[in-house]
């Protein structure tokens, strides 16, 4: 068994697309529109990990991020990262580059455009 990917609606998908694909060069994977209208769009990278991005265009079923604390992805450079995206996007900050000697990670968390908290993860050796 493994994980495939995680559900998350955004009431904004251009500009949900263009933060993860354009700015964090995720890759688009495929994408579907539902019976119910419902457009399902799904990046990822290399290893198969996905986000579905569920945008109902007529904003009937677009709940609050409740109960998601944050979407973590790895990079290879936070604080290159955390400043490439800030200033493409002039996104909302949650915590800025820190890092966290206990786990030997560097991270960073900002806000994606529909309120989600991404955490940027370096791994450090």
């Amino acid at each position: 068994m493994e994980v495939i990917h995680t559900a998350l609606w955004t009431d904004d998908l251009d500009a949900t697309l263009e933060f993860y694909t354009d700015v964090l060069d995720l890759e688009r994977v495929w994408s579907f529109t539902a019976d119910d209208g419902v457009e399902n769009v799904y990046i990822g990278t290399e290893d198969g990990a996905e986000l579905q991005f569920k945008y109902d265009p007529d904003g009937d079923a677009v709940p609050e991020p409740t109960g998601i604390d944050h979407v973590a992805l790895e990079v290879e450079d936070t604080d290159a990262t955390y400043e490439h995206v800030v200033e493409e996007t002039g996104c909302d900050v949650e915590i800025e580059p820190v890092t966290m000697d206990r786990i030997d990670v560097r991270a960073a968390f900002v806000y994606d455009p529909s309120g989600y908290v991404v955490e940027f993860v370096e791994h450090l050796d």
